[in-house]
């Protein structure tokens, strides 16, 4: 397929662009989740381009109703957190159930993508109507390496009773991954056909303000974390599993660095439940992930409270070599917190050593939490400085936006 030729983005801010953004803002209301999402609108909005958010995913509002299908609370979700970011009057929800719009109606969204210059898909969220596939730049964002490329692959669903990606997949003119290390040696991600580009997480820093790191005996290295979020994959004559399989390699961590406060939230998607009292006989603080992260607010204002990050990642990642980054972190990082987290290829192209440090081994995550132990403050300075290098939203989605002008 021949890439559309739009015209370049300068660090000027010109020309302006009209973007449609599609995720799941409105679908899945915990806060880790609103910044995954928030942050492209709004980051593009601070580019200065001309930006929508479109919530399109064919998926029933379950999360918030307790599967009645109402989806009263996913609205009001939404309302809210584009009012708090400036976005009050530019988004749209179709509801599955009743058919109708939320927000912008029906015929304005049709104006909207009739002059589309770009729809951005974030994690495949959205349903391809005619109206998004007339859209002239259509971008996938792929923030769940070698997951999306075995459902491509194969047909088969990250969860019972999905259907598979590849009619999605090939339905976009550019495909960008989370997946930095796709394409190296070592990387076990299949190409799928497509030409996967590495893209990384935009943080819209001006809302990530540094605080100090917190003293005493409550300033702990935190995680959020999901269990299993979803059924184990077979591919290549392998299986391909979640953060379960990686977090019991690292149960007896706190035996460890005794010194190092250890803290995790997890929540439960599917699967056998996260073993709370074992981690809590090891050392870890289980904490309540509604409390810690009910909604972006509270989310922030966790990570502010915690010392640093030490977190897993998913197995798949892991073994598959894929150098994704996780969205989290990149928050940590600029909020001014020190990150210890599970390297998966990632170090070869993200600075680390100092504010970010990576491990491979229990052995290796004691090594870098003593380590940052010995020089907090300046962990911390460093980390915000890895977030303004790495992940600020206005150099990741203006390289991006360059892009699909090459």
């Amino acid at each position: 397929m021949t890439d559309p030729k739009l015209p370049r983005v300068s660090k000027a801010g010109a020309p302006r662009l009209r973007i449609v953004v599609g995720g799941y803002l409105g679908l899945l209301p915990a806060g880790g989740v609103t910044w995954d999402y928030i942050q492209y609108p709004l980051g593009f909005h601070e580019l200065g381009h001309d930006v929508y958010y479109l919530e399109d995913t064919c998926l029933w509002p379950i999360y918030q109703s307790g599967g009645s299908g109402d989806c009263t609370g996913n609205i009001r979700h939404l309302t809210a957190v584009m009012k708090a970011f400036g976005l009050a009057d530019r988004w749209a929800y179709r509801d599955v159930v009743s058919d109708q719009w939320f927000g912008m109606d029906a015929a304005k969204v049709r104006d909207i993508c009739a002059s589309a210059d770009v729809f951005v898909n974030v994690s495949c969220s959205q349903f391809l109507r005619d109206e998004y596939r007339a859209i002239p730049a259509r971008v996938l964002i792929d923030s769940d390496p070698m997951f999306t490329q075995i459902q491509c692959r194969t047909g088969d669903g990250f969860t019972p009773g999905s259907r598979g990606l590849r009619d999605l997949v090939m339905a976009h003119t550019h495909h960008f991954t989370f997946g930095e290390n796709i394409a190296a040696p070592d990387c076990l991600v299949p190409d799928c056909g497509v030409t996967w580009r590495p893209t990384r997480q935009p943080v819209c820093l001006s809302h990530w303000p540094v605080t100090p790191p917190p003293r005493g005996r409550d300033a702990l290295f935190t995680t959020l974390m999901n269990w299993s979020a979803g059924k184990q994959l077979d591919y290549d004559g392998r299986q391909w599993g979640q953060k379960d399989r990686e977090f019991r390699n690292i149960m007896d961590l706190p035996a460890r660095v005794r010194d190092v406060p250890l803290a995790v939230a997890v929540g439960q998607t599917s699967g056998e439940p996260f073993p709370a009292a074992q981690a809590t006989a090891a050392g870890w603080r289980v904490l309540d992930p509604q409390q810690c992260a009910g909604d972006w607010r509270n989310y922030r204002d966790f990570i502010e409270r915690s010392l640093g990050e030490f977190s897993i990642a998913k197995h798949t990642y892991v073994a598959a070599r894929t150098g994704w980054f996780s969205c989290r972190t990149a928050c940590y990082l600029a909020a001014g917190r020190p990150a210890v987290v599970q390297d998966t290829g990632w170090t070869r192209y993200v600075p680390h050593g100092k504010g970010l440090l990576a491990f491979d081994d229990i052995d290796s995550a004691a090594d870098a939490l003593r380590t940052v132990m010995t020089d907090v403050d300046g962990h911390a300075a460093a980390a915000r400085q890895v977030a303004e290098e790495c992940f600020d939203a206005r150099r990741v989605l203006a390289a991006m936006i360059d892009q699909l002008g090459s």
